[in-house]
């Protein structure tokens, strides 16, 4: 009973409710007018961060990967926060909402799935020597 009303209120199901409720929020921000001129490029500094942070952090390291890819991503917004960077600001904000709910799982589905359609819709999938990582050597 108390374990039940613990995770209600701190516990991996509040932060997945939080992140559902946050995701969907700053989807539909960005799709309202007033972000028309920057929602294409946040799309793509989106899709650029969740591929570097997978690549660097998350593929090479399971167990600790994530934590590290969330701290590397909250260094990077508080620097564009102090640059006033509006872009970087709500790109990193759903790379952080995006990581997050990978680590959550199931309950933080809906904040992935929010975040994967504003991608899908945007920023179509990078190509392989786009520019997110090195090319591979062959």
């Amino acid at each position: 009973m108390i374990k039940n009303i613990w995770n209600w209120f701190v516990g991996p199901e509040a932060e997945a409710r939080r992140l559902n409720r946050d995701a969907a929020y700053i989807v539909h921000a960005l799709t309202e007018e007033h972000y028309g001129p920057i929602r294409a490029d946040v799309a793509r500094d989106l899709r650029k961060d969740i591929d570097y942070v997978h690549e660097t952090f998350v593929r090479k390291d399971e167990a600790y990967g994530f934590k590290r890819a969330i701290d590397h991503l909250s260094r990077m917004h508080n620097e564009a926060r102090k640059r006033r960077d509006q872009r970087a600001l709500t790109s990193l904000t759903l790379a952080i909402i995006y990581m997050r709910a990978e680590r959550v799982g199931d309950p933080a589905k809906p904040a992935r799935d929010a975040v994967e359609a504003y991608l899908g819709e945007w920023a179509p999938l990078a190509e392989e020597n786009s520019g997110v990582m090195p090319p591979s050597p062959d």
